[in-house]
């Protein structure tokens, strides 16, 4: 590239940064557009929903231990991990006891 090309690109460059610049001042600039319109009240948006019961709150279980062993199978697989990532086994061990756990 010679000389005379680099300055040309280069003035070129310094033209575009110009151009974006001006639109950014000319976005700036302009005026802003109309509010839109208030929305409306709360109050008449649900007054012609229908009303749904109260939630019952959910009953507490007994914490984790009680939830885990509700699911004998999934247990055994859980301490079957726990015990060879203990033992440093092959991860692809791991990873496969992991598979059945989806």
């Amino acid at each position: 590239m010679t000389e005379s090309e680099m300055r040309k690109m280069q003035e070129e460059a310094v033209k575009r940064a110009e151009e974006m610049q001006n639109r950014a001042k000319a976005h700036i600039n302009r005026q802003p557009e109309q509010p839109p319109p208030p929305m409306p009240q709360k109050e008449n948006l649900t007054e012609n929903m229908p009303k749904m019961p109260p939630e019952k709150p959910k009953e507490e279980t007994g914490g984790i231990f009680e939830t885990l062993m509700k699911d004998k199978e999934r247990t055994l697989i859980l301490s079957l991990i726990l015990l060879l990532m203990d033992e440093q086994t092959d991860n692809s061990l791991i990873l496969a006891l992991l598979y059945l756990l989806i």
